[in-house]
């Protein structure tokens, strides 16, 4: 066997500088990978993943309408970020009051707080719940649940507590 000499063939059977044969290919690939136009930036920063279920912006609010609770849907993103139980207890907007709906939530359960817990919603309102009309309970309780599919909810105020209610 003879020996070799710099820029004699390579092992791979290719004659010449590295550049040839298979290297090339990938320099050729390289450069049109890198040059197809999309430039690195920085991370954009932003907020957390959600995680649970998902909060429901175009829910309905739940009137009452001839002794009946009803939906009625409102514009998507009106309700979110927004007590709820404080905007069942101002009532009706003025087309829904034209419609002839009413609440029967009372205006002292506002403000209220709304906890996931294992079984649904945990809600403590201002006001006594065992003073709360059946159709108030219902308002409070449907649009809760329109907005986070959760099971159930606890209702609580006043000293005294309704357990594991669902929209009726």
């Amino acid at each position: 066997m003879r020996p070799k000499t710099v820029g004699a063939g390579w092992d791979n059977g290719f004659r010449g500088p590295p550049w040839r044969g298979p290297l090339r290919q990938l320099v050729v690939v390289l450069l049109l990978v890198t040059g197809c136009g999309i430039r690195p930036t920085e991370p954009i920063p932003g907020l957390e993943a959600p995680s649970g279920p998902v909060e429901n912006t175009s829910p309905a609010l739940y009137w009452v309408s001839e002794s009946r609770v009803v939906p009625v849907n409102r514009p998507q993103g009106s309700l979110s970020g927004f007590d709820v139980v404080a905007l069942l207890a101002q009532g009706p907007n003025v087309p829904e009051l034209n419609r002839g709906l009413t609440t029967e939530v009372p205006f002292d359960a506002a403000p209220a707080t709304v906890e996931r817990v294992a079984n649904g919603l945990e809600v403590s309102i201002s006001t006594d719940v065992s003073l709360l009309s059946r159709a108030a309970v219902q308002q409070i309780v449907c649009t809760l649940l329109g907005i986070q599919a959760a099971g159930t909810v606890n209702l609580r105020g006043g000293g005294h507590s309704l357990e594991l209610l669902k929209c009726a």
